[in-house]
């Protein structure tokens, strides 16, 4: 019998049918309506090759979109599991302070993706894993950042909050410049679209993809795309003062590391 992975990406759910037999991989676009990515895309592609009444054991996800998956696995009525939780903080909490009892860090990014990564690199490289100290940079469409002692985060930042910036989300921001943008606009939600939506490469350049990137030509470009690179290498670099300078592997993965310039 095979089992279904689903991993929700930025604004793509990946999902992959496996058993010894099989193994097939697709991309759908998320959007609000998850019953309408199951029953017009996800349930017609797995009824191509498997007989989902049947031959389906169980879901794996990540975590990242529960009300998804408790639906899918209704439509299916299968069981869904959950490993390595993408929105659990891990880090110490000595990282959380931020300097007023006010606010509290979320110091949360993908950590599914940061443990498979290092898992993947540790037996690449013959590392003792759970001795091994990693830096994790996944640059896609969001870019997710972290510190590792083994499959441990000690320490994580995204494109959300105080990360580089990424395609639409506008990264770390000067304090004062976001409370006059917090003043001047109508409400969180407007102030939430231009920062995560309307912000990074496609505010800056108009992009819509990662690929056009490179296509970008004149100095406006050439700035943005030195100063994506100055904000992704100045955070590896900061975090390796969390491992102490003790760095065993950096690794850099995503959509954006496909690209022979960067």
């Amino acid at each position: 019998m095979a089992i279904l992975a689903v991993y929700p990406h930025a604004r793509t759910l990946q999902v992959a049918a496996w058993d010894e037999a099989l193994c097939e991989i697709a991309i759908f676009p998320l959007s609000a309506c998850s019953d309408g990515i199951i029953e017009q895309q996800l349930l017609p592609w797995l009824k191509t090759f498997i007989n989902t009444s049947q031959d389906l054991q169980f879901i794996v996800t990540s975590g990242g979109t529960p009300e998804f998956t408790s639906s899918l696995a209704t439509h299916l009525g299968i069981s869904a599991y959950t490993i390595d939780p993408a929105t659990s903080s891990e880090c110490p909490p000595l990282t959380l302070v931020t300097g007023t009892p006010a606010l509290t860090r979320r110091c949360a990014a993908d950590t599914f993706i940061f443990k498979y990564l290092v898992r993947q690199e540790a037996s690449d490289k013959g590392l003792e894993l759970d001795e091994a100290r990693f830096i994790v940079a996944h640059l896609d469409e969001e870019n997710h950042l972290g510190a590792l002692f083994g499959t441990s985060v000690l320490e994580a930042l995204t494109s959300f909050d105080e990360g580089p910036f990424a395609l639409r989300q506008s990264g770390a921001l000067p304090f004062d410049s976001v409370l006059d943008l917090c003043m001047s606009s109508d409400g969180k939600d407007e102030v939430l679209k231009i920062l995560h939506e309307e912000g990074g490469l496609a505010g800056y350049l108009g992009l819509q993809n990662l690929e056009d990137l490179w296509a970008c030509q004149g100095e406006k470009a050439d700035a943005i795309r030195e100063a994506l690179v100055y904000q992704i290498s100045k955070e590896i670099g900061a975090l390796a003062t969390v491992l102490k300078g003790k760095v065993h592997s950096i690794i850099l993965a995503g959509e954006l590391t496909r690209h022979e310039p960067f």
